[in-house]
């Protein structure tokens, strides 16, 4: 039977059959946004929902690519500098393939992410400061044999998020106008951006390649300040805060990768406001029945300011991503519920 995981496209990815370590990652539903007419009027709108991966979020597509080549090449010691998900997928995919990892992460990472890597069996150490001094650790534990798995340190994790892309081509049966992702790092874009130019350069797709937008929390927006003034690195974020942990990257390793995406996408960075996140992802639930992460609500922003400003034109079909689950949502408060104390007060509770 025909495989419907992400392994499904083996001939396009560098991996040896003999060294595949696989979750059932991939083949995450594409649907069309209930309320997206009221969002973007006049155009298709899609959402593609991670968080249904092994990981609950996208970070399991680069992790089976990259633990794969790592079992293949023979390194049996592997660590990454992570905000969580990133760890929580390393940790899983070694233990699939049987190999040691190590997670470094900052001190303030939620709780729960560091359960699950824990839980997982891998290694776990926090440092005092932000992912640049996790990176920076993870460099030093090189040095007694670790491999670096750390974004863009080596190329694998990019081949395996660039499934996405071929998912949404086969999905959708054709080249969306505009993709709408959340960045930090930035492994995303550029595997999208590599996907639809690798359909093009086969064949497959009539070539043209989507829009994309990349978007950013105010509270963090290395990326969207170097599009706005066209600067050549990314400005320092001194204090980079957001609910958004995933997009917490104060100096992207890829800037010049993401740029070169964007541009030759006719894309576009923005940031949307910090402020706004929560009651994003509140609506996105309410709306569409999923539970997304703080960095599909900052992606959904970002749909919403494209359509403000006109960017996205009547008949588009625009593809948004929502890259996690929201259990993972840092600080999230528990509701308030009321609690029954016999059968007949529901009838008041309802108001019959």
């Amino acid at each position: 039977m025909e495989r419907g995981d992400l392994w499904r496209y083996l001939p396009l990815l560098p991996v040896p059959q003999r060294s595949v370590v696989s979750l059932g990652e991939g083949a995450t539903p594409l649907r069309r946004l209930r309320g997206g007419g009221e969002v973007v009027p006049g155009a298709v709108t899609y959402i593609k929902d991670e968080s249904l991966s092994p990981t609950a979020t996208f970070k399991a597509r680069g992790m089976t690519v990259a633990v794969s080549m790592a079992r293949e090449l023979g390194h049996e010691r592997l660590a990454v500098p992570s905000a969580g998900n990133a760890g929580v997928a390393l940790a899983a995919y070694a233990a699939a393939a049987g190999l040691e990892a190590l997670v470094v992460a900052p001190q303030d990472t939620p709780a729960i992410l560091l359960r699950e890597i824990i839980a997982r069996g891998a290694k776990c150490l926090l440092v005092r400061g932000l992912l640049e001094e996790a990176g920076s650790c993870v460099e030093e534990a090189s040095k007694a044999g670790y491999t670096n798995l750390a974004t863009l340190r080596e190329p694998y994790r990019v081949e395996g998020k660039k499934t996405m892309g071929f998912e949404v081509w086969e999905q959708l049966g054709r080249v969306p106008d505009w993709i709408v992702f959340p960045t930090g790092g930035g492994t995303g874009v550029i595997g999208l951006w590599k996907a639809f130019g690798e359909l093009g350069q086969l064949g497959w797709s009539d070539a043209r390649m989507p829009r994309i937008c990349a978007v950013q929390s105010t509270g963090c927006p290395p990326l969207a300040e170097a599009w706005q003034t066209g600067a050549q690195d990314v400005p320092s974020i001194s204090d980079p805060r957001t609910v958004a942990v995933g997009l917490r990257v104060s100096k992207p390793a890829g800037l010049r990768l993401i740029m070169r995406a964007i541009r030759e996408s006719r894309g576009l960075v923005i940031a949307v406001s910090e402020e706004d996140v929560p009651r994003a992802a509140s609506e996105l639930g309410i709306r569409e029945g999923i539970y997304p992460c703080y960095e599909g609500a900052v992606a959904y922003l970002g749909l919403q300011a494209l359509a403000r400003e006109g960017h996205i034109e009547r008949g588009d079909r625009v593809v948004l991503f929502n890259t996690g689950m929201g259990l993972i949502n840092p600080g999230t408060e528990m509701p308030t519920i009321p609690t029954l104390e016999t059968p007949g007060e529901i009838l008041s509770y309802l108001g019959d």
